[in-house]
């Protein structure tokens, strides 16, 4: 019976991803949210009337003292969890302003923000749960091809959000060090799964959250440890550094 770990599981793609394995009864989903005193109705119909077992926790990741709770919560789960096959570290902020920012004019607020929930929150969260880690265990961290110098050094890719994508680039060469050193047949990958209709996405978005999830869901399916490290689209297309 796997057990995954979503964080950030209350809307967009963490809301897809617990809805994708809710359909299978085999599975036990950790579905993590900031609090559990927010608006969590979407999540709470969908474990009511999941096949799988999910249970909702809370952990906010730009919170290190939440972020330290969290294996006692689990430890108190029945029936008890004894190892966790699949870690998504799912959650992040994307903050806009009005104007736009750049590298010009960003804060340290700013870019402390975006580092404390999109690079810190991951990097605590899996060495918090790395002890539950299965021995082949996979960790996904979700990034952006905004995180990628290749596509915004050659303007592919264009951004607005610089405090964004420079936390996204810091999650990325994190993932390269956890790839190395969460154990040798532990696989951490960095998934950007494409500019999704979400509430993050915004009204620019092209693809179907549900066709983002499938296509990483395939990805995972075949992981090895030869792909420790790599950085994938939703596709299984591998994306430059």
């Amino acid at each position: 019976m796997p057990t995954i770990v979503i964080s950030g599981a209350r809307t967009g793609l963490g809301l897809g991803h617990i809805r994708q394995l809710s359909t299978n009864p085999s599975n036990t989903v950790l579905a993590l949210v900031r609090s559990l005193a927010g608006d969590i109705s979407k999540l709470r119909e969908m474990q009511s009337t999941s096949s799988a077992k999910i249970h909702i926790l809370e952990c906010d990741t730009s919170s290190p003292a939440s972020i330290s709770a969290l294996p006692s919560v689990i430890s108190s789960l029945s029936p008890p969890i004894a190892t966790i096959d699949v870690l998504i570290n799912n959650a992040a902020i994307l903050t806009v302003y009005s104007p736009p920012m750049t590298s010009l004019t960003l804060t340290p607020e700013s870019l402390s923000a975006h580092m404390a929930t999109n690079v810190l929150g991951p990097a605590l969260l899996t060495a918090t749960l790395h002890p539950l880690l299965a021995p082949k265990a996979k960790i996904i961290n979700i990034t952006s091809g905004l995180a990628s110098k290749t596509l915004v050094g050659n303007k592919t890719i264009t951004t607005v959000a610089p405090a964004y994508a420079i936390s996204k680039a810091a999650l990325n060469m994190l993932s390269v060090y956890q790839a190395q050193q969460v154990g040798e047949e532990r696989v951490v990958i960095v998934l950007d799964p494409g500019h999704c209709k979400t509430e993050m996405g915004g009204d620019n978005a092209v693809l179907e959250p549900e066709d983002s999830v499938k296509g990483i869901w395939k990805i995972i399916g075949r992981l090895g440890k030869e792909d420790a490290g790599r950085f994938f689209w939703y596709d299984g297309t591998e994306l430059p550094w």
